[in-house]
């Protein structure tokens, strides 16, 4: 890969930005804003920050001139409203100018699709969504199935490691950051129950691997994988981050779901936490695919390490 199209410059989008330009890789990075600092991996080279609109076609078809893959890492409000207008357009915007230019374009997937299942995760699991967001995921799976593009999505758990921001990494912003402040974690969730992560770098390595894996495969095929992951309780996090500190072990509250019933009355972000209860409150493990394997599975402990 020679160079790649990078949408987003967040979290994923950042570190698949670090990890492709420490290989030699030239890297675009398309934004809303056309600017912003990446972090290069030790590396000397510097990515091409450019003004692009992930819903404009022309803007899109203008960014991926030249390139050998596209990752597709913008996204939306945690709103499922907002979810439902911007993502299936953008989606599609994305996955036509990949078929047009004829390469293969990667997708950061969560667990949202398969929330309602009772088994672990895995990349045969059927669809299982519980609430809206789930059910928008499933619609752009079933929609990139069905697409003429060649693409991927790779399904990652909750994510922690060097580039996580503290209002998309329930970890960082529940658990890491009230501890290393002195105060005790509180978590929208059983504490004791086993729960997916994934350390960022991971899932950045896994969608670089299965671009890689698509340059041999029909056009028009999809190929839905797993990030390496592991399963921690968040009970275990918490005292890990505390030990990291050294910190007295503080018991982490476990928060109700009737409260954040109540508070997501007022509150976005807890009503759409809320719906999702059941990765929260009941165990949601992910099983390990053939990325696990291919890149190799970082210890979540050094994911809240450099958070920390």
């Amino acid at each position: 890969m020679k160079t790649a199209l990078v949408i987003g410059n967040g979290q994923i989008g950042s570190e698949i930005a670090a990890q492709l330009i420490a290989s030699g890789t030239a890297v675009r990075i398309a934004t809303r804003s056309g600017g912003g600092d990446t972090p290069a991996a030790g590396h000397a080279s510097a990515p091409t920050h450019i003004r692009t609109d992930a819903s404009n076609r022309a803007q899109l078809a203008e960014a991926a001139v030249g390139v050998d893959a596209i990752f597709a890492c913008a996204h939306a409000p945690y709103d499922s409203r907002k979810w439902e207008k911007i993502l299936p357009p953008m989606d599609e915007a994305i996955l036509d100018t990949a078929a047009e230019v004829g390469i293969p374009v990667v997708f950061p997937e969560s667990v949202y699709a398969f929330a309602g299942l009772s088994s672990p995760i895995a990349q045969d699991s059927p669809f299982a969504p519980v609430e809206d967001k789930g059910r928008i995921r499933q619609q752009l799976l079933e929609s990139r199935v069905a697409h003429s593009a060649t693409c991927a999505s790779v399904i990652a758990g909750d994510l922690l490691g060097r580039t996580a921001e503290k209002w998309s990494s329930v970890v960082r912003m529940c658990i890491t950051e009230p501890i290393s402040q002195g105060r005790r974690a509180m978590v929208p969730a059983r504490t004791d129950a086993p729960h997916g992560i994934t350390v960022i770098a991971d899932h950045a390595a896994a969608m670089i691997r299965a671009a890689e894996d698509l340059e041999d495969v029909p056009a028009g095929t999809h190929q839905l994988r797993i990030a390496p992951a592991s399963n921690p309780t968040l009970a275990e996090i918490a005292d890990f981050t505390s030990d990291a500190l050294g910190r007295k072990h503080k018991r982490p509250v476990s928060v109700p779901r009737w409260v954040t019933r109540a508070v997501g009355a007022f509150e976005r972000s807890f009503y759409e936490l809320n719906q999702l209860a059941p990765i929260w409150y009941e165990p949601c493990v992910i099983a390990p695919g053939d990325l696990a394997a291919e890149v190799g599975t970082t210890d979540w402990r050094d994911g809240v390490r450099q958070m920390l």
